[in-house]
């Protein structure tokens, strides 16, 4: 009974003395957040990137219109033909149709690929913004604000992350990899 007892006061007193710098740490701790979804939408580059994919989804629609046209037209020329013409012109429409499932398939693929390479290279500038705040005003924490319940606005640093971002003629730092610590 004695020992468990010891045991059992030595791990409060390990919990107090830990719980008691817990605020000496908070107090001296530089904090900040960033509205990650605000700084992707409202970036510069964002936004023309997201023009930009716009413009291939209209393009790639008005193609995929004039397709949708032909196998129409296709289908219309079929029904007034005799039933030996009937099945060459099936054929045609068969590659047609097949053509134009190729032509989905490759639509989808490209405009995915292309919005993930818009998305990282967005997400990479932001966060190298956020970096570069954080070493060069002493930063000890900068999170997400998705990941937040609580915080005081003064600790926002979405704007900042914005003017930095919106620069004209910015060029946005690419953090640089630091070297592998050596395992002891």
């Amino acid at each position: 009974m004695g020992r468990k007892f010891w045991v059992l006061g030595g791990v409060f007193a390990v919990i107090a003395v830990v719980c008691s710098n817990v605020p000496a740490f908070a107090a001296e701790a530089k904090l900040g957040y960033v509205d990650l979804r605000r700084a992707f939408y409202e970036y510069e580059k964002s936004k023309s990137y997201d023009k930009d994919l716009n413009a291939v989804t209209n393009t790639r629609s008005d193609e995929r219109g004039n397709l949708v046209t032909a196998i129409r037209k296709l289908r219309d020329e079929a029904e007034l033909l005799n039933e030996q013409a009937r099945a060459a012109k099936q054929q045609e429409l068969d590659a047609k149709i097949t053509e134009l499932n190729e032509f989905d398939k490759k639509t989808r693929e490209e405009l995915l690929t292309k919005k993930n390479d818009m998305f990282k290279e967005v997400i990479e500038d932001i966060q190298a913004v956020v970096i570069n705040i954080g070493k060069t005003e002493g930063y000890d924490y900068i999170l997400d604000s998705r990941n937040i319940m609580f915080a005081k606005e003064e600790y926002d640093l979405t704007e900042k992350v914005l003017v930095e971002l919106n620069k004209p003629g910015a060029v946005i730092p690419k953090p640089a990899e630091e070297p592998a610590k050596p395992k002891q």
